[in-house]
């Protein structure tokens, strides 16, 4: 199904509107909702490639619950803005400025690999589940186990940070 270039146009300038908003909103809530905003517009980018299996699980699995858990996390440490001397803004200043070089280089790697795939022959495989289910299974097993290891750490993570941060302060043993 041929869809026009304007859907295309305008769900790109959402996200990199979106994710423009994710990296300089001073806000830790903002940064949350912005990024809600940027993976449903990616969801829908992959919806408009035929790719539904993958834009349906990145909607439900990132915007359903991984950012949940990013919610939950801003909230229950009631994170505030901080302010910074100028020997510190310049020492961030020179770090972001190395960290986007890095990203414009691998952008840029990344524009020269699309460049050479677009003169190779199209490939069968397509982003439905059976394809993907076979390959996460067989040559990215290690990986796909890896992952569901670090989400598991990050729950612990976050129990034990919302802990941290409703304790009163005294040791009451608990009933």
């Amino acid at each position: 199904m041929q869809y026009s270039p304007f859907f295309f146009y305008i769900l790109a300038f959402v996200l990199i509107a979106a994710s423009l908003a994710v990296v300089l909103a001073r806000n830790p809530l903002y940064n949350v909702l912005a990024l809600v905003v940027a993976i449903f517009s990616l969801s829908c980018l992959f919806v408009l490639l035929e790719a539904y299996f993958v834009g349906m699980i990145l909607l439900l699995i990132y915007a359903g619950a991984v950012l949940v858990f990013f919610l939950f996390v801003v909230m229950c440490l009631n994170l505030n803005t901080l302010n910074l001397n100028s020997a510190a803004q310049s020492r961030f200043r020179v770090f972001g400025t190395t960290v986007g070089l890095m990203f414009l280089a691998l952008f840029g790697l990344a524009t020269k690999s699309f460049i050479k795939a677009q003169a190779l022959e199209a490939s069968s495989i397509r982003g439905t589940i059976e394809t993907i289910g076979q390959i996460l299974f067989t040559n990215y097993l290690l990986p796909f186990e890896l992952t569901s290891l670090l989400l598991l750490i990050a729950i612990f993570g976050i129990v034990s940070l919302a802990q941290g941060a409703f304790s009163t302060g005294k040791d009451e043993p608990i009933a």
